[in-house]
């Protein structure tokens, strides 16, 4: 199988040349070729990618994950056109024959249009990246169901972060896009990811797309990458991120789901965070003001998130901000 592997750079030099530099063992085997498309770095992106033996493309401004991505895997550089796309992160170290795994299970199972690998840190530790779809019911689970009962079967079923330890292979709902090995003839003609969103759910969006054409979607825990995660994210937005997360979310489970289900989404989402947010300021009273850097972080981001959530369950309709990359309905 003829496999493409794309890469999209933002301000992520460094860690492109290891991520580069890990390919050759991470593919052994597989006949391959390397797109680098650089989304107007201000650093020696560029510079690495060329050192590398690579196409390098360079856009004249930053287009967004989706657009750039898009970019990488669909790239005619004349020759016949791949059966595999590896939608990779410069920010990943894939180890050896970690991506060949992923592609030969891919090969071996008609029915899978996507695999993943399982994720872990750079310090060797789980990095939970396998998800269940927005839903009340799992927001419900997470908000509301006591810390000490969330474990075991209901943990696995919800896909409750830092409970699962993502080490049996199994279909899934939805993976982080650090690593998405894609069958090509699944996409049906389609863009690997939707153009909607700027950054952040078009991951989440493939995986929807793909399972509602009758493709599985499944985490292979025998291929592990390392991977530090949100080097671009946390450059663009800083503290802000994860409210563009949930700007995101929001914007995909109205396009995908409805009005309506937004609503009741917003609403247990606003119910299971004033919980959440409640229990955290009565237990930095506990501990009269011996709160943890850790516990007022949480606080800050929970307070900071709760507003989105409440304006989301009274105007569901609320159009996503227009930025370039974004929706402009």
């Amino acid at each position: 199988m003829r496999v493409r592997i794309g890469i999209l750079t933002w301000n992520t030099a460094e860690l492109l040349d290891h991520c580069l530099s890990a390919l050759p063992a991470a593919a052994e085997g597989l006949d391959y070729d390397v797109v680098v498309v650089d989304n107007d770095s201000h650093d020696a992106c560029v510079d690495v990618a060329r050192a590398h033996p690579v196409t390098s493309v360079a856009n004249a401004h930053n287009v967004g994950y989706a657009r750039g991505m898009n970019q990488a895997l669909l790239y005619d550089n004349g020759g016949p056109a791949p059966d595999v796309l590896i939608a990779l992160n410069p920010d990943t170290v894939a180890p050896p024959g970690s991506l060949t795994e992923l592609v030969r299970r891919l090969e071996a199972d008609p029915a899978l249009g996507l695999v993943v690998p399982r994720l872990t840190n750079v310090d060797g530790s789980l990095q939970h990246s396998v998800y269940r779809y927005p839903s009340p019911l799992t927001t419900a689970v997470i908000c509301l169901v006591p810390t000490r009962l969330q474990r075991g079967r209901l943990a696995h079923r919800f896909g409750l972060e830092g409970r699962v330890p993502h080490d049996v292979a199994e279909d899934i709902d939805w993976a982080i896009g650090a690593v998405h090995v894609i069958r090509a003839a699944a996409l049906e003609g389609e863009l690997p990811y939707c153009e909607r969103w700027f950054m952040y759910v078009e991951d989440m969006d493939l995986c929807w797309r793909l399972q509602h054409s009758g493709w599985r979607v499944r985490l292979e825990p025998t291929a592990q990458v390392a991977h530090v995660g949100n080097a671009s994210g946390v450059q663009a937005w800083g503290g802000s991120r994860m409210a563009r997360w949930w700007e995101a979310t929001y914007d995909w489970v109205r396009f995908r789901l409805g009005v309506p289900y937004v609503r009741r989404f917003a609403g247990i989402n606003t119910l299971g965070v004033g919980m959440l947010l409640y229990r955290a300021r009565l237990a930095a009273k506990v501990v009269r003001g011996r709160s943890s850097d850790a516990r007022a972080a949480r606080m800050a981001e929970l307070a900071g998130i709760l507003p989105h959530h409440v304006a989301m369950f009274r105007n569901p309709a609320t159009a996503f901000p227009p930025e370039d990359g974004y929706p402009k309905d």
